[in-house]
C-alpha cells in the first residue's frame, strides 16, 4: 500500500499518544497520509536517539580489536574512534530541538555513515586491501537496517555511500599490492558486502510495506470503533426515548382506565345526589312551618347536610372533568394575562398564608394552549405550592415563562419541603395524595396531566427534598409564528 492509497483514507483519526509530538497540534485534523508521515517522523527521532547512543558506546568499546589486528596503529585508530563518538554528541543534542525534527530524515544516513567512514579510513591507513575490517561495514549496514528498518529510501542511500567509501579506501591499497591473493580477497569481501546490502534493502522495503498495512488496519479499526461508539450512543438515546414513551403509555393507560371507572361512578352518584338535594330543599321548606326552636335545629342539620352534599358534588365534578375533560380548542394565548386571571382567584388565600408570590412572566410572551386548561393547571400548581410552604420560613412562589426553540416553558417554583424521591413516579397517578383524609382526593395533578397531554405539551419536575419544587410546563409555539 502506497502513500497515495493512504491518502484516500482521509477520515480523521486520533493516533496513539506515543506517536504524537507535543508541537504537532490536533492529530485528528490531519489526513491519513500526513498522519503516517508524522508517525514516521516520530519513530525516526526515537530510533535516532538509540542509534546515536549505539555509536557513542560501541565504537570506542571496540578499540581492543585495533590492538589485536593493528597494534602499530592502535593510537591512531583510538583517536578516530573517539572523534567518531564525539561527532554524535551534537547530533544527539539537536534531536531535542526544531533542527533535529526538521532534518530527521537525514539521521538514518548520517548516523551509520559516521562509523562506516571511520572504518573505511582505518582500512585505507592499514594499507591492507583484504582487511578483515570489512566486517565492521557489514555491522554498520545491519545495524542501520535493524534500527531504521522502515526508512528504505534512506537505507538505500546509506548502503550506496558505504560501498563507494569502501571502494575508495580499498582500491588504492589493491593497486599497490604485490600479493596475488589480494584481488580474490577483495572480490570476496566486496561480494559479502553487496549481498548484505541487497538482502537488507529488500528487507527494509518489506518492513515498510508491512508498516503501511499495519497503519491502514489501525485506521480501519479506529473508524469501526468510532462507528460503534456512535451507534452505541444512538442506541442508548433510542432506549431512553423508548423508556420515556413506555412510561407515558403506561401513564395514559392508567388514566384511561381510571377515566372509564370515573365515568361510571359519576353516573351512579349523580342520581342519588339529586334526590338528596331535593329532600334537603323540602326539609328547609317544611322547617318554615315548624316551631322556631325545632326549625332552628332542622335548618342547622339541613345546612350541614347541604355542605356535605356540596363537597360530594365537587368531587363528582372533578371526576367528570377527569373522565371527560372538555377541550375548548388551543389558540395563541398571552401567558401574562392568563396567569393574572389564575392568580386573582388565589389572591386572598396567598395573602392569608403570608406567602410572597412573584409573577415574572413577560407581558408579550405568547404560547399555544387552552385558556381554561392553563388557568386550572396554574391554580393546581400554585395550590400545591401553598400547601408545601406551610410552616416554611420566607415562603415564596415564583412564576416564570421563557421562550425555547420549540415553544415556551412556563414554570411554578416554590421553596417548600420538596417531593420525596419515592413519590415522584406517583404524583400524576389518580387518587395519589399525601394530604390527610378529607383534604383532597389526589385527582388535581392527574387532571392537569390529561389537560397538558391534550394541549400537546409536556410537564417536568425539578425538586429537592427540603429545598424546592419546580413544575415546568412546556407549551408549543403558535402555528403562525
Amino acid at each position: 500500500m502506497s502513500l497515495a492509497n493512504l491518502a484516500e483514507l482521509s477520515v480523521p483519526l486520533t493516533t496513539p499518544s506515543q506517536d504524537r509530538s507535543p508541537s504537532s497540534g490536533p492529530a485528528e485534523l490531519l489526513p491519513r497520509s500526513d498522519l503516517f508521515e508524522r508517525e514516521q517522523e516520530e519513530l525516526n527521532l526515537r530510533n535516532a536517539r538509540m542509534g546515536a547512543w549505539f555509536v557513542m558506546i560501541l565504537v570506542p568499546l571496540c578499540t581492543f580489536l585495533d590492538f589485536m589486528a593493528y597494534p602499530e596503529r592502535y593510537w591512531e585508530f583510538l583517536v578516530l574512534r573517539l572523534a567518531c563518538a564525539a561527532s554524535c554528541v551534537p547530533l544527539l543534542l539537536a534531536l531535542n530541538g526544531t533542527l533535529g525534527r526538521k532534518y530527521c530524515r537525514a539521521y538514518p544516513i548520517i548516523l551509520p555513515l559516521l562509523p562506516a567512514l571511520m572504518i573505511c579510513f582505518m582500512i585505507y591507513l592499514s594499507g591492507d586491501s583484504g582487511s578483515g575490517y570489512y566486517a565492521g561495514l557489514t555491522l554498520c549496514i545491519v545495524a542501520t537496517a535493524f534500527v531504521f528498518h522502515w526508512t528504505f529510501r534512506e537505507i538505500g542511500i546509506t548502503l550506496g555511500l558505504v560501498i563507494v567509501a569502501y571502494f575508495a579506501a580499498t582500491l588504492p591499497n589493491l593497486i599497490g599490492t604485490k600479493d596475488p591473493r589480494a584481488l580474490g580477497i577483495f572480490v570476496n569481501n566486496t561480494g559479502f558486502i553487496l549481498i548484505n546490502c541487497f538482502v537488507l534493502y529488500i528487507g527494509s522495503r518489506q518492513h515498510h510495506a508491512i508498516r503501511q498495512r499495519e497503519f491502514a488496519n489501525r485506521c480501519k479499526v479506529e473508524d469501526q470503533r468510532e462507528e460503534l461508539t456512535a451507534q452505541n450512543d444512538e442506541l442508548t438515546a433510542t432506549l431512553k426515548r423508548l423508556r420515556e414513551t413506555e412510561a407515558q403509555l403506561d401513564q395514559s393507560e392508567k388514566l384511561a382506565s381510571i377515566g372509564r371507572l370515573s365515568a361510571g361512578i359519576v353516573h351512579e352518584i349523580n342520581n342519588p345526589l339529586n334526590y338528596v338535594k331535593s329532600a334537603i330543599f323540602l326539609l328547609k321548606k317544611k322547617g318554615k312551618t315548624m316551631p322556631p326552636e325545632i326549625a332552628e335545629s332542622v335548618n342547622r342539620i339541613a345546612a350541614d347536610i347541604g355542605e356535605g352534599i356540596d363537597r360530594v358534588a365537587a368531587i363528582v365534578s372533578d371526576l367528570r372533568t377527569f373522565a371527560h375533560p372538555e377541550n375548548r380548542g388551543a389558540r395563541p394565548l398571552n401567558l401574562h394575562e392568563v396567569s393574572g386571571k389564575a392568580l386573582r382567584l388565589l389572591a386572598k388565600e396567598v395573602s392569608d398564608r403570608g406567602v410572597t408570590l412573584v409573577n415574572e412572566i413577560p407581558h408579550d410572551i405568547i404560547a399555544q394552549g387552552d385558556e381554561n386548561y392553563l388557568i386550572q393547571i396554574l391554580l393546581n400548581f400554585v395550590q400545591n405550592s401553598l400547601d408545601a410552604l406551610a410552616g416554611r420560613p420566607e415562603p415564596t412562589i415564583v412564576i416564570k415563562a421563557q421562550p425555547t426553540e420549540t415553544g415556551v416553558d412556563l414554570s411554578v417554583r416554590d421553596n417548600g419541603m420538596g417531593i420525596p424521591k419515592e413519590n415522584l413516579s406517583k404524583i400524576f397517578d389518580p387518587f395519589f395524595t399525601t394530604k390527610e383524609v378529607g383534604q383532597g382526593m389526589g385527582l388535581g395533578l392527574s387532571i392537569c396531566f390529561r389537560m397538558i397531554q391534550q394541549m400537546d405539551g409536556e410537564v417536568k419536575i425539578d425538586t429537592e427534598a427540603g429545598s424546592h419544587t419546580q413544575f415546568t410546563l412546556s407549551l408549543k409555539k403558535p402555528a403562525n409564528t
